[in-house]
């Protein structure tokens, strides 16, 4: 086909563009999500985290059963 020269040009810069972004998401993938980067989550590293006790979870509360108690 005889493409005109913009249509040529236009074309290979957009194959470019899409290369360099192809490479940004890959790069980013590899910092942020590789296996590399990851590690084991279960109960006791979660905790660990967010600095949670066993004992915050079962507070007492004043009323168990969430009523009012009626005082007559």
């Amino acid at each position: 086909m005889n493409h005109p020269g913009w249509r040529r040009a236009l074309t290979r810069e957009l194959a470019w563009l899409m290369t360099l972004k192809v490479a940004a998401l890959a790069l980013l993938w590899w910092l942020f999500f590789s296996p590399l980067h990851s590690e084991p989550v279960d109960g006791q590293a979660a905790s660990r985290r967010f600095a949670v006790t066993p004992s915050a979870g079962s507070a007492p509360t004043s009323n168990p059963s969430g009523r009012e108690s009626r005082r007559d």
